[in-house]
């Protein structure tokens, strides 16, 4: 490979010289050169070694079509070469291959080959059982393409955008910019998308200035064209998903044109992935485009008549091309090592060896239909062209161009009659003897084999192997083409990133009405549910310090609230709740959590009597639409007088604990907070700071505390007469870290973390909620069956001597085998120690037992505590 001389209408500017670095080495390019162009200018036929053999390739289709030429480009693993535009000082890295990509010592897979057939890794090393554990750790080490960066790239921002035009071109080619143009000229708002960066299609490699005449044509004629931005779904609606830049496009249009025309295929023979074994398309593409004679002594194998063509721009260039005809002389192997050296054709008994550097395969397309089958158009299958081409399209959608077929090809044997490696599918590294053994084992379906071979499942999903594989599977089953099934076209077409597909995706973010307080305060935030809350202020030390010492203030408005009313009331809860709640008393709170049938932990809360008929209730943050849904849901099912009220939103809420709590109250309300008067679990309404407030004297963090509700107009303000009462109390507020800290502390679970979808309240320790003397409640026949049996597993407290707390999801071991989780655990100053609640084996739920917790590569020894690990008594919750 070399520079040619310079092309009418080339991309590359030769006066704006680059250089760019490959596997460390600096190598020279032209502005507008992508990468692949510029390592074949450079004399690089090396692109990368395959997926599993490790054989070299090169550059194959310069469309993006394959997956020939992925390499990594500044840390970004997978980057297709022949499409990458080349820029100064890039980095560039051959992947797969160790220890380099021209001395790759895993080549070794090619030699064998024999001990990995399709399927191998359900076949061998199985036994004797020991190797298994030996092998799977090397397989998995080198399998793969590429390798994510030990420091991932800050990601860049994609949009959202929504389009609405009146008419939709998928497809910038010659087809495409005609149709565009046309609809355009109508008085049609009019978009076009193109996957490449230029438009034109092949139009563009073969005569640049027919292709700047139809592109200055259609945007003459007002159409939008968008470049390099493929489409790669189309979705229910339709709506068609196209992938910009740094923008994830929606369009849903009145008509959508498919102008995606037809994607080049390959031919199977011996040795056809060697470097040097090229499509027409992309020989048309070095020479014009980019100034780069790909070889000097061309062989080209013209299945149709854009061979002469190619052959004829070679010559031009200063090369020698052959033309071959395959109806007389088929390719019967290709020869080479690192690289193709020549070609035999002809017959296995009558055959002849021509000496070249460059074997360009021509004119076998096939229509790329992938998104009008995802459009829901029905294909058929034209015998003439041996293709498939489209029947019947949706209303609102129509086809031009080569998408709906071309000129008749000579069609290749499905496989040559010779020996060697004969590769179906170039991604994958599948062979034509993998396929045959698959189907002799009975994947005979095209799906079957498709997912056992993994045939056409790599880069480039089937669009330079398609009717190779067809014709193969044809061949292999004894069916014709139109009896075998087509693999089922599914998004995405083309390669997304995950980032793209992200794009301006809307997270619902709430904020409480003392948000701006918490901001002020310079807390650092972290998401819980859909609300943004304050994850700490200072040092979570500090701010448990504060609350058993002396007052701290926590904002908890993101709780969920509802005001429950009506005549049947009680029985709505008596049914909701596996407490009862027909005993308590107006104005006392009582602990209650919501079951599923299963008798499965949905979630928790508190519930406080305002009236005969009415009461509050409140749910966990995350809890608060499930359990909204679920309240109503089986209201509307059992047809009760009783009324459910989201008052979520209407309420702020804040938690005033500390021992200097009930001081800070009296400066700020008439009620009578005395212990005797307000003791825990009880309620009351009045003004606080002049504001009507509902205030529960509950507590979370064990220690003196008030749950105060406001109406959330009044949140900030109260806010700030609590921080100025408190003031001469030391009064320091604190957010959520400290406040999971404090609930360790008291073994309080939260619902979510502590429990799972398998948790009830035997396993988590509340059987005492659970009432059986009173009628019906949800998960009653299922706590009733785990009533007369013993539950396997049990979550209780523990105490650790270690450095470091284990991570929440750490295995608890017995005998080398996980048998328990953690599920919390920190480490408190005020204790001095670690602790944590974990799930263990029943036969472990024990006051002081042990067991061992293994994390960070070591393991640790934890000690069973049934009780609180803070004030077990609860007298200062109490005092």
């Amino acid at each position: 490979m070399s520079r040619a001389a310079a092309q009418p209408g080339e991309r590359i500017d030769r006066a704006q010289p680059i250089s760019f670095y490959l596997d460390g080495r600096r190598l020279s390019a032209f502005k507008g050169d992508t990468v692949g162009s510029a390592m074949a200018g450079a004399g690089e036929l090396l692109t990368a070694r395959s997926f599993k053999y490790h054989r070299p390739r090169g550059l194959y289709c310069m469309t993006g079509s394959c997956g020939n030429c992925l390499v990594t480009v500044n840390g970004e693993p997978n980057v297709r070469a022949c499409t990458r535009a080349v820029e100064a000082d890039l980095q560039v890295t051959r992947q797969n291959a160790w220890p380099t990509a021209t001395h790759d010592l895993l080549r070794i897979f090619d030699r064998l080959s024999f001990a990995l057939p399709a399927g191998f890794y359900y076949k061998v090393f199985h036994k004797p059982r020991f190797v298994w554990p030996l092998v799977e750790p090397i397989i998995r080490r080198v399998a793969g393409l590429g390798k994510l960066p030990g420091v991932p790239a800050s990601p860049a921002h994609a949009d959202r955008v929504n389009l609405h035009p009146e008419v939709l071109v998928i497809g910038g080619g010659r087809a495409g910019l005609t149709a565009g143009a046309q609809a355009a000229r109508s008085g049609r708002r009019t978009l076009l998308l193109e996957q490449q960066a230029d438009l034109g299609g092949r139009l563009r490699a073969v005569d640049p200035a027919a292709a700047d005449q139809l592109v200055t044509a259609a945007r003459n004629a007002g159409v939008e064209m968008l470049t390099s931005t493929p489409a790669f779904g189309v979705f229910e609606g339709p709506l068609v998903a196209a992938a910009g830049v740094d923008a994830l496009h929606r369009i849903r249009a009145g008509e959508i044109i498919f102008a995606t025309g037809s994607l080049e295929q390959g031919a199977v023979f011996p040795n056809n992935d060697l470097p040097g074994v090229m499509l027409a398309e992309a020989v048309d593409r070095l020479v014009t485009l980019y100034g780069v004679l790909p070889g000097s002594n061309a062989v080209v194998v013209a299945y149709g008549s854009q061979g002469h063509d190619t052959a004829a721009r070679l010559q031009k260039a200063g090369a020698r091309a052959t033309v071959i005809d395959p109806a007389a002389e088929p390719v019967v192997r290709a020869k080479g090592l690192q690289r193709i050296s020549g070609v035999v054709v002809g017959h296995p008994t009558r055959s002849r060896l021509i000496a070249c550097d460059l074997l360009v395969l021509a004119g076998l397309r096939a229509p790329a239909t992938s998104l009008l089958s995802q459009a829901g158009a029905r294909l058929r299958f034209e015998a003439s062209i041996s293709a498939f081409v489209p029947d019947e399209l949706p209303d609102g959608m129509r086809a031009v161009g080569s998408v709906m077929g071309g000129a008749p090809p000579i069609v290749p044997a499905a496989a040559a009659p010779a020996d060697g490696k004969q590769f179906v599918c170039l991604c994958m590294d599948v062979t034509d003897k993998e396929m045959r053994q698959a189907v002799e084992e009975g994947f005979d379906s095209t799906e079957l084999l498709k997912r056992y071979t993994t045939l056409t499942m790599g880069p480039c999903q089937g669009k330079a192997c398609l009717m190779s594989s067809l014709r193969l599977s044809a061949e292999l089953t004894q069916r014709t083409l139109v009896e075998v099934d087509r693999p089922t076209a599914r998004p995405p077409w083309t390669t997304v990133p995950l980032g793209v597909l992200a794009a301006g995706h809307l997270v619902p973010r709430k904020e409480t009405a003392i948000h701006v307080r918490h901001l002020e305060a310079g807390a650092e935030f972290m998401w819980a549910g859909d609300w943004r809350r304050p994850h700490h202020y200072r040092d979570p030390r500090q701010e448990c310090e504060a609350v058993h010492q002396r007052v701290g203030l926590i904002d908890v408005s993101s709780l969920g609230k509802f005001r429950i009313t009506g005549s049947q009331v009680v029985t709505l809860l008596e049914r909701l709740y596996p407490a009862r709640f027909g005993d308590l008393k107006v104005g006392r709170v009582r602990y209650g959590a919501m079951l599923n049938d299963q008798g499965v932990i949905l979630d928790d809360g508190t519930v406080a009597r305002l009236g005969d008929e009415e009461f509050f209730i409140t749910t966990t943050t995350g809890g608060t639409s499930a359990m909204d849904q679920w309240m109503r849901w089986w209201l509307a099912d059992w047809r009760l007088d009783a009324r459910v009220v989201n008052v979520s939103s209407g309420y702020a809420a804040v938690n005033l604990a500390g021992p200097r709590s009930r001081e800070v109250m009296q400066r700020l309300t008439t009620l009578d907070v005395s212990r005797e008067a307000l003791p825990y679990l009880m309620s009351a309404r009045g003004e606080l700071a002049g504001v009507p407030a509902l205030v529960l004297r509950i507590g979370f963090v064990g220690e003196l505390s008030y749950e105060i509700h406001v109406p959330s107009a009044y949140g900030l303000y109260v806010w700030d007469a609590i921080m100025k009462a408190g003031q001469d109390f030391g009064i320091e507020p604190f957010a959520l870290e400290a406040q999971r800290i404090l609930r360790l502390e008291k073994q309080h679970i939260i619902v979510g973390q502590d429990t799972d979808a398998l948790s009830d309240p035997y396993g988590a320790g509340l059987p005492w909620m659970v009432k059986f003397d009173k009628d019906d409640f949800l998960g009653r026949r299922s706590l009733e069956q785990t009533r007369a049996r013993e539950t396997s597993e049990r979550l209780v407290g523990f105490t650790i001597d270690a450095e470091q707390p284990p991570p929440e999801g750490a295995a608890i071991v017995e005998a080398g085998r996980p048998v328990g989780r953690v599920t919390s655990s920190r480490r408190s100053e005020t204790l001095k120690a670690i602790v944590g609640m974990a799930w263990v084996p029943s036969a472990l739920a024990e006051e002081g037992k042990t067991f061992e917790i293994a994390y960070n590569g070591t393991r640790a020894h934890a000690r069973v505590v049934l009780h609180p690990f803070y004030d077990p008594q609860g007298t200062r919750l109490r005092s």
